[in-house]
């Protein structure tokens, strides 16, 4: 009866191969996907089918006497042998009327030729024998038909002889890569009767020499004589212990779950693939990390954050000085062109982009789509630099793939590399520059200024009024005095000092205020650049490289002894 480990076995072994497939199709493999896909629509199909039957099949090269043992082991004449190759054209299923369910997967199986027998089926009373045309006939069609058969039957039965058995076609064809199949596998050295003993056991030794280095060491060998009838009920014994227990199924679907995962591996060459040494890992580590921030830094130089910077500088100094500088001089300053506003940048726009910040299909800005600033594109050097850097770190970051794997990763990042700046620009934009604030000190230092400045009108027109009197009306003035100085005099000289103190000092303090909200702004400037670069190359990289270390260690798990 089948096992719960069976049952576990086989059920690991298809989620196994279906994540297999989920992370290939997300990897964008196509045609590598096909036999896996193809074996879990079969292992679909088999498990819903009569799953207590068990189909054995006789598989073998022309003249190897498979109608023959067919009808040996039925005990009746349900296959015609004769000296005319082919015998077999298309498959004969003998059916058992104890099996179950059988019609309904010999359907499936696309076996038309059917013959029944009664009780005392010494295979068991769920196994169908089924009789294959020969498997290097000269018929293409009939080769085809047995490949496609072995690969849905659930015991096979190779049927060799003495003049054929170490034949290329078996082998390296159908044995070899059907190792996987071991476990429900069965050779029947069929017409040892035309070998003496002496020859005979050379014959098997030879045989059992082949099959071990061909990692199929554990099959059973069973000499056999269709014809005389020696080593019939040693081998139907072997069939009947393989399929009657009716884990037969659940195997051969185990088995061909691992063999379609092999070749996948292959195929990628990830199971192929040598682990790197842990020096060799904790090198490409650094590699990576240092490739990482010249990548960073290349990036920072495109997106033009020392340029902002510089502009923010700027840009504070411009706004401090219609506020807190000379007051007779700020008209001067405000002809002048904020350096932030030239950029496009700094104006009302939100911190960061809105979810719905995206395209549209036409082109152009979609909804809340940060318009791109002024900045000057950067030069061919910095570019080719930018370029350069995404290179090398995605050759780093692959570093632990299959070749062709790695070259094809890189070339994919490559491509998302060229196409970084514009994402840069818009993050760029998109930053809250904060030229709406004004600290507390600009207001204080206003108010003083226009102090200074009324103070110094009133005394130049105070000395004007007094020019005018004793000069051209001929009336004396008598103008109050601090100490020895004129009051109109005091005033007109005090409210210059103040403006002109007032402004210089404004302009240190605005120095350093703006030489720290430059800093400030190339901080976050960086945080953005960094955040451009995360999403748009080193997360897909990430993503990538960590799928196909997913998909590499699925495919080793199902390929291993111990599935679960």
């Amino acid at each position: 009866m089948t096992t719960d480990a069976d049952v576990w076995d086989l059920t690991a072994a298809l989620e196994g191969l279906e994540q297999a497939v989920a992370l290939g199709e997300q990897l964008g493999l196509r045609d590598e996907l096909d036999q896996a896909r193809e074996v879990l629509a079969q292992a679909s199909h088999r498990r819903r089918l009569a799953p207590e039957t068990t189909v054995a099949a006789l598989l073998g090269a022309t003249g190897s006497g498979k109608s023959s043992l067919t009808n040996a082991l039925t005990g009746t004449e349900v296959s015609q042998a004769a000296r005319i190759r082919p015998t077999t054209t298309e498959p004969l299923a003998v059916v058992p009327e104890t099996a179950v369910g059988a019609t309904g997967l010999l359907d499936w199986l696309a076996i038309n030729r059917r013959v029944g027998v009664g009780g005392g089926w010494a295979l068991g009373e769920a196994t169908v024998l089924v009789d294959l045309p020969d498997i290097d006939s000269d018929e293409p069609a009939h080769r085809d038909i047995a490949e496609r058969m072995a690969g849905k039957v659930d015991v096979l039965v190779w049927v060799l002889d003495p003049e054929k058995y170490a034949d290329g076609v078996v082998h390296r064809d159908f044995l070899i890569p059907m190792a996987a199949h071991a476990e429900v596998m069965i050779v029947a050295l069929n017409q040892v009767d035309r070998l003496d003993v002496e020859s005979r056991g050379a014959v098997v030794a030879d045989l059992r020499r082949l099959l071990e280095r061909e990692g199929l060491g554990d099959v059973p060998i069973v000499p056999v004589s269709a014809r005389s009838g020696e080593g019939v009920e040693s081998l139907t014994r072997a069939v009947a212990s393989v399929a009657s227990d009716r884990l037969a199924s659940a195997r051969s679907l185990v088995a061909h779950v691992r063999r379609s995962a092999n070749d996948l591996g292959v195929r990628t060459g990830l199971i192929a693939q040598a682990l790197p040494h842990a020096a060799a890992q904790r090198a490409a580590g650094v590699q990576t990390k240092q490739s990482l921030a010249a990548l960073r830094q290349a990036a920072a130089t495109v997106a033009g954050v020392d340029v902002v910077a510089r502009a923010v500088e700027g840009s504070d100094r411009h706004r401090a000085r219609t506020r807190v500088g000379w007051f007779w001089l700020r008209w001067v300053e405000r002809l002048r062109r904020d350096p932030l506003r030239a950029l496009h940048l700094g104006g009302e726009r939100s911190s960061s982009p809105e979810p719905g910040d995206t395209e549209r299909s036409d082109g152009g800005p979609g909804r809340g789509v940060v318009d791109l600033s002024s900045l000057p594109p950067a030069g061919p050097a910095a570019t080719g630099n930018l370029r350069s850097s995404a290179h090398v770190y995605a050759v780093a970051a692959c570093s632990g793939l299959p070749d062709d794997l790695a070259v094809q990763a890189v070339s994919r990042s490559d491509e998302r590399a060229e196409n970084l700046s514009p994402p840069l620009d818009r993050a760029v934009a998109a930053v809250d520059y904060g030229t709406w604030k004004r600290p507390v000190w600009w207001a204080a230092a206003n108010v003083l200024q226009w102090v200074s400045a009324l103070t110094l009108l009133v005394g130049g027109l105070w000395l004007v009024a007094i020019h005018v009197l004793e000069g051209y009306l001929l009336i004396e003035a008598d103008v109050p005095r601090w100490g020895r100085v004129p009051w109109p005099t005091a005033l007109l000289l005090g409210g210059l000092l103040i403006g002109l103190v007032l402004a210089g000092l404004g302009s240190f303090l605005v120095r350093v205020q703006a030489g720290h909200h430059g800093k400030q702004i190339a901080h976050r400037l960086r945080q953005v650049t960094d955040e451009v670069v995360d999403i748009e190359l080193i997360e897909p990289l990430r993503t990538e490289t960590c799928r196909w270390a997913q998909l590499a260690q699925t495919l080793n798990r199902i390929t291993s002894t111990d599935i679960s």
